[in-house]
């Protein structure tokens, strides 16, 4: 079975051609929600198509959680190089880069080359660790608004974005209500549920109870790689349905010799894949990034930000499209459809869209067709 059947499409290194930076924040004028004063900071960024004549072409794609700047596949010098929603962004696609320019940047925190917790502290010549400072999802919306400002971007065709990236881009609207003209919010709610604190907090543990996370300290040393790996494995099973994971691997054993004997180790086929999924992910992500983000990620909470939904948009002209997965269990259909509710009652024009799948959360990579008709209409 190719295991991005029933998941991400991302593959298991992070080799990304044609990465551009933006640097800012030399001068330490970028001020963190903290109070705390942070730079240099550098946004790692690709585009793919051009740019119009008038700058009104311009589409910015948020990656998810782990996602790379790849968002379209490339072919370069005879190789390939997959983009993580192929299927969805390129030419003749949904989103047709003969038409639009698409930009996607690695988050403020990455590790794809934007400056993160592995990122060399100028002032010790060391990588940050825990040195780096703790940030907020405004945090990393204020980053991104820098960065399109570096590159000459003042208003946004449509800005996209799923899961955290959904949380990004009303995050986004709230603080630049005249930057975006659509708004494609995709299995994300206004705010993160207590299900969801509860997943990453252990997914968290599980990497610093790792000896070899060293207080963050690992750079250069063994890398935590078990603990990683577990923390990848307790997303990946919140991202699919119980019901595709029955479909694909049931109570199915690896060997036959298991039905006689007990193993502590691998016995079942979901075990293995999970197993395989942890091993893949511990070659292209950083753990202390993913202890940053997922903890930004955690403080999401739009009401209480602002004092209502109503407040946060108050004055925007941008639409809003809002779609769930009916099958999702970290951003129930329910809650986005409460937030769309809360536009509507607000006077922000709304619309909302429920994909019928049994597939999770990660139906945001593999409901492709779905998602593309929905996409094609709200951009155009």
């Amino acid at each position: 079975m190719v295991d991005s059947e029933i998941g991400d499409t991302i593959g298991d290194a992070c080799e990304i051609p044609n990465i551009e930076f933006v640097e800012f924040s030399k001068d330490l004028r970028f001020c963190l929600e903290s109070g705390k004063r942070f730079g240099p900071i550098k946004i790692a960024y690709k585009t793919f198509g051009k740019l119009n004549a008038n700058k009104s072409n311009a589409i910015l794609i948020f990656p998810t959680l782990t996602a790379t700047q790849q968002v379209a596949t490339e072919h370069i010098n005879g190789k390939e190089y997959m983009g993580w929603w192929s299927d969805i962004v390129g030419r003749g696609k949904a989103i047709d880069t003969d038409k639009f320019f698409v930009i996607c940047a690695d988050h403020f925190g990455g590790c794809y080359g934007s400056t993160g917790p592995g990122s060399i502290n100028p002032d010790t010549g060391k990588p940050y660790g825990l040195k780096f400072p703790g940030f907020f999802i405004s945090d990393m919306v204020r980053a991104t608004v820098e960065f399109l400002k570096q590159i000459g971007i003042s208003k946004l065709h449509s800005a996209i974005g799923a899961s955290i990236g959904g949380i990004l881009l009303l995050e986004l609207v709230a603080l630049e209500k005249d930057l975006v003209g659509n708004a494609l919010v995709v299995v994300a709610s206004h705010q993160v549920s207590a299900q969801c604190l509860a997943l990453n907090h252990i997914a968290r543990q599980a990497i610093m109870l790792d000896s070899k996370w060293s207080f963050g300290n690992y750079y250069g040393k063994d890398f935590p790689k078990q603990g990683l790996s577990i923390a990848r494995q307790i997303g990946h099973i919140s991202y699919l349905n119980q019901a595709i994971l029955e479909e694909k691997f049931g109570r199915e054993l690896l060997n036959r010799k298991f039905r006689k004997h007990i193993s502590l180790g691998q016995q079942y086929q979901i075990e293995s894949y999970l197993n395989h999924q942890g091993a893949k992910f511990c070659k292209r992500f950083d753990p202390n990034t993913y202890i940053y983000l997922s903890k930004a990620f955690d403080t999401f909470d739009l009401a209480r930000e602002f004092g209502s939904i109503g407040n946060a948009f108050r004055g925007t002209k941008t639409r809003f499209s809002i779609t769930s997965i009916s099958s999702d269990q970290l951003f129930l259909p329910e809650d986005s459809r409460r937030l769309h509710d809360l536009l509507m009652a607000a006077g922000i024009d709304s619309s909302y869209h429920e994909i019928a799948s049994p597939k999770g959360h990660d139906g945001v990579f593999l409901e492709a067709e779905n998602l593309s008709q929905i996409v094609k209409h709200a951009i155009n």
